[in-house]
Formats: structure tokens, sequence, C-alpha cells
């Protein structure tokens, strides 16, 4: 009898983060056999500021992850205060956006590890019936025919109809098709888990100085305690002698430049050390190709500031998993087909850039973060507006228009 793993996969996925898991889980619904592979063991650490944007609970929930989640009681946040170098701050409130029936669109965000995040969507993914192979590094991978062949450094091996690469901004997958290339912001990300920050509540806090930013997302609730992921972004290049080898001294040391920062941080702990990540901002050249779909992070990304990874993940996680069943019952899985994926990720993306790129412009020109700053908490509705469109629960369009950006700047 022939070995399981010689079988030839409808979809083999690599990448079992977020991205990976939900696509997994939505194809394996379908009954698609799906194998799903990750170089990493579960549970493990991965640099994110774990924050979701409210637009993510609706799809957890959908993939069957929510319930496990909710079980540790995760934090909940409101919205988020940014604070711009010069101390002034704008706050945004989830609920004050609402829906034709005056109805508040969403109330919370939640805040959720990684750790939990991670395996509660590959629980879902195996219950859904997907294979899963943790500890699979991926050595080689051929287009075979109209079939891919992918083997690992121990020389398992698996073939299949259609890949998906959804291995993160770094992602293996596209480096070995040629398909990134690094993109123009040079930027390293910070992470750590830190106890004792005081002042915490149920916002989320974004803070901007010397071109450097940090988030604050408290992981438990104000009565509970004080837990709080801080993620820290700064220019690879200005940075580089200060970082070099030595990340936590760097986010310790950096933490005190920040205003309103000052003064809370005496009692910190840390209690997660410190995972840097660099080369964050990549482009992908093409997110399609005969059997090929790229997914999450593997598909471009460019700015971690507003914070929607998550949700860039798991709905472009179910547009490819859309457009990958119509194919595979189609009995053709080539680029003109799966061409549907490449237009409907344009889409759900539309504006995102355009927004992101304003926002890191701010960023790196202290003067006009300053300005931003004091406009928005002047505006309330304004700051909920743009709250609302990074958190994905608004179209891109509400702040791109005329009116809006001209109430920003004059």
């Amino acid at each position: 009898m022939a070995d399981a793993r010689d079988a030839i996969y409808d979809v083999a996925v690599v990448g079992a983060g977020p991205a990976g898991s939900a696509v997994a889980t939505y194809l394996a619904r379908e009954g698609w056999r799906v194998a799903l592979v990750d170089r990493s063991v579960f549970p493990r650490e991965k640099p994110c500021a774990e924050a979701l944007s409210p637009a993510v609970e609706p799809l957890l929930a959908e993939l069957g992850a929510l319930e496990s989640i909710l079980t540790d009681h995760p934090a909940r946040l409101c919205g988020f205060r940014v604070y711009a170098p010069n101390g002034h701050f704008f706050q945004g409130d989830f609920a004050a956006t609402h829906d034709a029936h005056g109805k508040s669109i969403f109330e919370t965000g939640l805040v959720v590890a990684r750790l939990r995040l991670d395996a509660s969507l590959l629980d879902a993914a195996k219950r859904a019936g997907a294979e899963v192979r943790e500890g699979w590094r991926l050595a080689t991978l051929a287009r075979e025919g109209d079939r891919w062949r992918l083997r690992s450094i121990t020389g398992d091996e698996l073939r299949a109809r259609l890949l998906i690469a959804a291995d993160g901004v770094h992602s293996t997958v596209a480096q070995r098709l040629k398909l990134h290339q690094t993109g123009r912001l040079r930027k390293v990300a910070l992470v750590a888990h830190i106890r004792g920050i005081t002042g915490l509540d149920n916002y989320g806090e974004m803070h901007v100085a010397n071109r450097r930013y940090v988030g604050l997302a408290p992981l438990e609730a104000p009565e509970v305690g004080t837990l709080c992921n801080v993620a820290m972004v700064v220019d690879e290049a200005r940075e580089r002698a200060k970082l070099a080898g030595r990340p936590q001294p760097f986010l310790l040391e950096a933490l005190h430049t920040f205003p309103r920062l000052r003064g809370r941080l005496e009692r910190m702990e840390v209690v997660r050390k410190t995972i840097a990540i660099s080369r964050i901002h990549v482009v992908a050249r093409r997110i399609v190709g005969d059997g090929l779909l790229l997914v999450g992070d593997a598909a471009g990304y460019y700015d971690p500031f507003t914070g929607e990874g998550i949700y860039g993940a798991l709905a472009s996680a179910k547009l490819a998993a859309g457009v990958a069943g119509r194919a595979l019952a189609a009995g053709t899985v080539g680029q003109a087909v799966l061409a549907e994926y490449q237009q409907g990720h344009a889409e759900l993306f539309r504006g995102k850039g355009t927004v992101e790129a304003i926002i890191q412009s701010a960023v790196q020109f202290p003067p006009l973060m300053n300005h931003v700053a004091a406009q928005l908490s002047r505006r309330k509705a304004m700051a909920d507006t743009l709250l609302g469109v990074t958190g994905d629960f608004l179209p891109t369009s509400a702040v791109l228009n005329p009116r809006y950006l001209a109430r920003l700047v004059i």
C-alpha cells in the first residue's frame, strides 16, 4: 500500500500562520485534500503588535477559532490614542462609528498573543481535515507539468495541484520563485511583552518621536494586570550602530525618549524577551502564477503602524480559498483562472497603501505629525473615522477624499 505522503494533494500550503491556517481551513472544509506545512513547531512566538482590528473577530468566528481564544478572556480595546512628538494626542473610538441604523459597527478590538492566536487557527485547520506537518523546512520546489513537487530538508516530499505561499514577509517560496523585491522602507521592528508600565487602560497607544514609533497593546484588562505588548519600529540605517547585537537594551532605552512615556517606566519588567525582525517592507512582483497563489504577508507588506496584518492575512486567505476552490472544481488552476484572486486582492486593499504612505510621511516629519495630531484632537469625528479605516471596517475613501484631507492639513 502506498504511503499517504506519496499521494498528490489538491493544495499544498506553505506557512501555518494566520493566513496559511485560514486558507487551509476553508479549502479542507470544502473537501479538498490539503497539506499544511510549517518550519516551526507550534505553539511558537512571532513578532507582532498583537492588537487585532475589530473586523478580525467575525473572521475568527467563521473559522471556528474565536471560541477557544475567548476562553482565555483576552483584553479588549475601546480604541487608540496616538501621541505626537510634542506630546499632544488624539483619541479614536471604535464604537463612535455607526451604521445606517445608528448602531455602532464595532465596540472593541481584541488583543491576543500570537502564541495563542496561531495555535487556535492551526487547531481549526486540523479539525477541518487539513494534514499538518510541523517542523517541515522547505529545501526545494519545482513545477513539474501541472503539479508542484516540494521536498523538505529531511527528504520528505509532497506533490500538489495548487501551491499557496503563506510563509510571511520573508516568504521562502516567493524568494525561490523570485517574486519578492525589498521595498524602499528599511525598518526594524522590536517586540516584547512588558509588565509594569503605568497608566494603561482599555485603549491602545501609539507614540511617535525621533522618527521612531512604538505601540502599546495591553494584554490584560486594567483590573487584572499590566502585561502589555510593546512593539517599536525604527529606521534600520539610522539606528544600526545602536541596535547591533542588543535589541532588548535598545528597546528599553528608546522607550524613555517618548515624551508621554516618561515617568511611566520605572517599574517595567520584561516578561518575554525582545524579538526583532528586519526588512519588513516587501513588494510582490505578482501574487498569482500557474498553480500558485501568495496570501497574507507573502503577498506584500508595507508598514505596521496601522496594525492591519492579521486582518489582511485572514481576509486574503478567505478570498484565495474562494478562487482556489472554484478553480479546482473546474479542473484548472492556470494563471488565467487564478487571476481573479489578483483582481480581488487589489480591490480588497485598494487605497491602503496610500493611507499607510501618508501616515509614514507624518512619522518621518515631526512638524507634520504634530499638526495632524492637533487637528484630530480638535475634530474627534475625523479621528474616529481614521480609526475606522485602520480598523478595517470603513473604506479608505472615508479619508482619501478632498474634504477630509483638506480639513486634516488646514
